[in-house]
């Protein structure tokens, strides 16, 4: 499964956008929204929604932790 270039996703193939540069760096991309901010010059540290998504991946890691630590 490919990675996200920009917000660090992880997606299945076909679903995503693959970019390759003149240097022959490739950059893949799960949707058009990081494409665009990665093209924009965006920092990921700076975007909200990013952030977001980390704070509730880390909530539903700390959530499945608990849930298995009782059974």
């Amino acid at each position: 499964m490919p990675v996200c270039s920009f917000c660090k996703n992880q997606y299945e193939f076909p679903r995503g956008t693959t970019v390759v540069q003149k240097d022959s760096s490739v950059k893949h991309f799960c949707s058009s929204k990081c494409r665009k901010n990665m093209e924009m010059g965006r920092l990921t540290k700076k975007v909200k929604w990013i952030r977001k998504s980390d704070v509730v991946k880390a909530e539903k890691a700390k959530y499945a932790a608990s849930k298995a630590d009782k059974k």
